[in-house]
């Protein structure tokens, strides 16, 4: 397993997040952090042409292009 790091959030910053995680139903607040994370960062579902459903996370679309810039 991965290590975990502790991050200081405002309370108003931690309310939010606690709604994400409800309306999300994720199951951890980490769930809740890597799901922002990919919407921020990961990959246009446009670029996939058929398989716009297909997810991956930031590393793993930075692996699969890497070798293409």
């Amino acid at each position: 397993m991965a290590s975990t790091k502790t991050i200081a959030v405002s309370e108003s910053v931690w309310e939010r997040l606690k709604e994400v995680m409800k309306r999300e139903r994720a199951r951890s607040m980490n769930e809740v952090v890597e799901r922002l994370l990919e919407r921020a960062g990961g990959a246009s579902s446009s670029r996939f042409g058929v398989h716009k459903k297909l997810k991956l996370t930031q590393e793993e679309h930075e692996e699969i292009t890497r070798n293409l810039h």
